[in-house]
């Protein structure tokens, strides 16, 4: 900075790194919190068949919801196989024991 202001490089090279950091570095970060996102929310429906799981076989109950932090996640046992159906960032998914 000299006495009459920025100069023209500074201000394009302020320019250029504002650019890169919002072209790249912010859908970057964007798709790894959707990432993490739908990581949490099939965590929580392992941990919801487990639970199902217990439900299912103590009690023989053989459905069920549990809502954890606005979502829902179904649980069903059907022909000896649990079912978990659960939100994700783009769609409903739904994942089953072998």
């Amino acid at each position: 900075m000299n006495e009459s202001g920025y100069s023209w490089p500074e201000a394009i090279l302020t320019l250029t790194i504002m650019m890169v950091i919002f072209s790249t570095l912010l859908p970057l970060s964007f798709r790894m919190l959707t990432g993490l996102e739908d990581k949490k929310h099939e965590m929580r429906a392992k941990e919801t068949m487990y639970q199902g799981a217990l439900l299912y076989t103590t009690y023989g109950i053989t459905d069920g919801v549990r809502t954890e932090n606005g979502a829902e996640y179904v649980w069903t046992a059907e022909n000896g196989r649990l079912c978990v159906t659960y939100p994700s960032s783009t769609k409903t998914e739904k994942t089953c024991t072998p």
